[in-house]
């Protein structure tokens, strides 16, 4: 335990540093390597420590043999208080060699921020700097971010070598790639500091200690540069993002990434601020599951291959593969390290003990970065494994007692055949209150007052929903990762039915928590909570744990997560997953075409999003809103699970309200045919969009009046505007929207994009045939649309207005609700999902809010 009580020595030594720097007692002059002075010396105290110590006696008792005359008790004391002493003070000066605000000059990129108040001040100077893009660039929505390393400054005529990495937040619509290397200018500011988070802080334990705002980005000639290896395991993530994206539908697509490869960016906040009220946001985060699972597998592999020594180094290697693939952040090194603890001990017969594993971890961490010690994500991690290494035997004996027979041997009193299902039963049965319940309970008891401390909220309904959710993530880690494997080697026909088993796990875990988040009391707010009553819980914790010295009763944690969890999932993971296959075959039966047309005006926000799915299951998308990820969500709850195909995409004009969205479409299924009008394809604003439908190998077609589109089954798209040449008008781009008529028997829907009352005087003057029994309401409402005259023509029974909640620009108009006034007027900001079917003779209309 010598390690462990070195180990919590330097990390006060860590504390302290930072406290004395913050005061002003340390400042800038310590030679950078001071502190591995002190720590050098342990050895020597650590080798009189065992010279003076039995092999079988506690830390406080001398040896007694014959001839030998042991020192007094006072001297061992003395020798370990000064350890201590040598450790805490090679954590204050680790700390003073990298703090939290360095001290900079004119080498440092930092040296030339601009106050963190000047980030938006149009009136700073900007800064022109080269580098390489040095992160994974992580893909929200329509924007991006990624970290650059800068290697010049240029201005003036002059250039000036600099080192530094500032992170930047760009547009989506040119993605970069790790090593790019880049010309970029921009205003150059330090990290805020907000009210209740300091960013500053969070970005310096990554080793950013500047931001660029208003970046313009040139993307430089020449080779890729960073490291190789990253070069390689970035390649292979992306690749394997790319296959998440194309063979899962939103959100469960965000969500894999999240939990295989450590891409959390594009989960929906709504539905991560879910996990996090329910207690459950540590099965997206990559952690020492993960790093378990990854390293059992490999490790039984290669022993058979090689033998168990020989296996070492190849487990080793696959960790810290694993560990860059998924981002390497403070939770997954910590994981990572006290894996590869492991399986050294394991490969070399000793005994590995998982309390002192863990502190050796952190230390080597806090080691390299002297910062980590104050990130939230690798505190949550290291208290959750402390509690599972601390607790969890007891609390299971506890159980065991409890429940009778619960920790006794699995037997059955019948014949042979009865007995082996009594036995799978109650092994199953074990596994689930163990692992959903009982690891549950362990980890909360050391997390729960970091999790209060920090987020000021109790979640009452952890328990419950970890319980429910827990039997479900082994399929997710283990089958995702077969079908992340075969989409990035390029095998989607392998990849998609794999990924089906994942898919429906998250299904599970997706409605389990938004269930029991929707509970009545699901999270308590906690005020007033502060660092010393925090410090007052875990004293009282630890102090109930401990009773003289430190129990050792989880050291075989670390076996059972790499051992026992693969052998409990081979008897009730083989039902499992029969199971599993049996509900998506009803699914997949479920979601069959019915031989009605459906026209799904999506839930999109503040634009237009309209999927048509015809009798026989064709698709037609139009438009699709300003936010990819809520398209993309809208189509996952609305298409079934494996169909990842579109056959037509229809783009009415290129405002980003009707086509950004859309422009994610083309990367995440197969797309047959593109359409739009002439005006557009001379828009330059639509050159993104026809990239993305070129690159996803649609064929691109343009429509204008007079059109006509057979989508099959008697269903045909009717174009009506806009007429050859286009139609001039100082609002060209509304008023030349694509504005179709969908046909099936008797009923029709007309689709109107955002053309306003001037288009509208030409149908009326030319006749056109805009009668129909559904009006998708022109411009979102807006009073530039929708006269009384043409609603007259159109005479609908339905009105259906695609409008976000409480948008900025007051649709819809009054007048519009009231020229509306006595039919059936539907509007998503109220409605959600409006989804209205029909045979051709009537018509159904179901709301889907959320």
């Amino acid at each position: 335990m010598f390690l462990l009580y070195c180990a919590l020595a330097y990390f006060a030594g860590l504390t302290l540093g930072r406290l004395a720097w913050s005061a002003g007692f340390m400042s800038c002059g310590f030679p950078p390597w001071l502190w591995m002075g002190p720590l050098l010396l342990l050895p020597f105290v650590s080798l009189i420590n065992r010279w003076q110590t039995s092999p079988d006696a506690s830390p406080l008792r001398w040896p007694q043999s014959a001839g030998f005359r042991p020192p007094p008790s006072t001297l061992w004391t003395r020798g370990l208080l000064t350890a201590l002493a040598l450790c805490a003070l090679g954590g204050a000066l680790r700390y003073a060699a990298n703090p939290l605000t360095p001290c900079w000059d004119e080498t440092d990129l930092a040296f030339y921020n601009l106050p963190a108040d000047r980030a938006f001040d149009d009136s700073a100077p900007d800064v022109r700097l080269e580098g390489y893009v040095s992160s994974y660039p992580l893909v929200d929505g329509t924007r991006q971010r990624f970290h650059v390393t800068v290697t010049k400054l240029t201005g003036a005529g002059q250039v000036q070598v600099i080192d530094g990495v500032l992170r930047l937040t760009t547009s989506a619509e040119a993605r970069y790639v790790y090593g790019q290397p880049l010309r970029i200018r921009g205003r150059l500011t330090t990290p805020p500091v907000f009210e209740d988070f300091s960013y500053r802080e969070y970005l310096a334990r990554k080793g950013v200690h500047s931001l660029l705002y208003s970046a313009q980005i040139t993307p430089m000639a020449g080779p890729r540069q960073g490291r190789a290896y990253l070069r390689a395991v970035y390649g292979f993530r992306a690749r394997g993002e790319n296959a998440l994206n194309r063979l899962l539908p939103e959100p469960y697509a965000a969500l894999a990434n999240g939990m295989l490869l450590g891409i959390e960016a594009a989960i929906p906040d709504d539905l991560y601020d879910q996990f996090n009220l329910t207690g459950t946001s540590h099965v997206i985060v990559i952690s020492g599951s993960n790093v378990a699972l990854i390293s059992g597998l490999i490790m039984a592999l290669a022993a058979r291959l090689l033998g168990r020594r020989r296996a070492v180094l190849p487990t080793l290697a696959a960790i810290g593969l694993y560990a860059l693939l998924v981002g390497g952040d403070a939770a997954v090194m910590r994981a990572a390290l006290m894996g590869g603890l492991f399986v050294t001990a394991l490969a070399l017969n000793r005994s590995s003990t998982a309390l002192v594993s863990l502190a050796a971890a952190c230390w080597a961490m806090t080691l390299v970065n002297p910062l980590t010690l104050w990130d939230v994500g690798f505190q949550l991690s290291s208290a959750a494994t402390a509690g599972l290494i601390l607790f969890s035997p007891a609390i299971t004996a506890g159980f065991g007692r409890l429940v009778p027979g619960f920790g006794g041997p699995l037997l059955a009193e019948s014949g042979a055949s009865a007995q082996a299902l009594t036995v799978r039963t109650q092994s199953l049965a074990r596994g689930l209150v163990e692992d959903g319940l009982l690891v549950t309970i362990a980890a909360n008891v050391t997390t729960l007052p970091l999790v209060v401390y920090y987020f000021g909220r109790l979640s009452v309904v952890s328990l419950l929903t970890n319980l429910l959710i827990s039997p479900v993530q082994p399929y997710i880690m283990l089958w995702g990762s077969g079908g992340v494997l075969a989409g990035a080697a390029g095998l989607d026909w392998l990849a998609q039915p794999l990924l089906w088993i994942p898919w429906f796990s998250l299904v599970w875990t997706v409605a389990m928590v938004r269930w029991t988040a929707a509970l009545p009391g699901a999270s308590l707010a906690v005020s007033s909570y502060g660092l010393g009553a925090l410090i007052l819980t875990y004293a009282v914790i630890f102090g109930m744990h401990w009773r003289g010295q430190l129990s050792e009763g989880g050291h075989s944690l670390l076996r059972r997560l790499h051992a026992g969890a693969l052998v409990r999932l081979a008897g009730p993971a083989t039902a499992g997953v029969l199971a599993v296959l049996a509900l998506l075959l009803w699914r997949m039966a479920l979601t069959q075409p019915d031989g009605r047309l459906h026209v799904h005006f999506l839930d999109i926000g503040q634009g237009d999003g309209i999927l048509i799915a015809t009798p026989s299951g064709r698709q037609l998308l139009i438009d699709g809103g300003a936010e990819p990820e809520r398209l993309l969500g809208e189509l996952g709850a609305t298409l079934p699970f494996w169909d990842r195909t579109i056959d037509v995409l229809l783009l009415t004009h290129p405002d980003a309200d009707h086509m950004a969205g859309q422009t994610s479409v083309p990367g995440r299924f197969n797309v047959t045919y593109a359409l739009d009008t002439p005006v557009s394809r001379a828009d330059p604003a639509a050159e993104i969009w026809r990239e993305r439908v070129a690159r996803g190998g649609a064929k691109l077609v343009a429509q204008e009046a007079d059109g006509w589109i057979d989508l099959g089954d008697g269903v045909g798209l009717w174009i009506l505007w806009p007429p050859p040449g286009g139609f001039e008008h100082e609002h060209a781009d509304n008023e030349n929207s694509l504005v179709a008529k969908l046909v099936y028997g008797d009923f029709s829907v007309l689709l109107t994009g955002d053309a306003g009352l001037p288009s509208e005087d030409v149908w009326l003057a030319q006749d056109a045939p805009v009668q129909a029994a559904v009006l998708k309401v022109g411009h979102h409402g807006s009073s530039s649309a929708t006269s009384p005259e043409f609603v007259e023509a159109v005479d609908p029974a339905v009105a259906v207005i695609q409008v976000g909640a409480d948008n900025d620009y007051g649709h819809p108009a009054q007048e519009v609700l009231a020229t509306l006034d006595g039919r059936l007027v539907l509007r998503n900001d109220q409605a959600g999902r409006i989804t209205i079917s029909s045979d051709g003779r009537r018509m159904w209309i179901r709301e889907e809010a959320k």
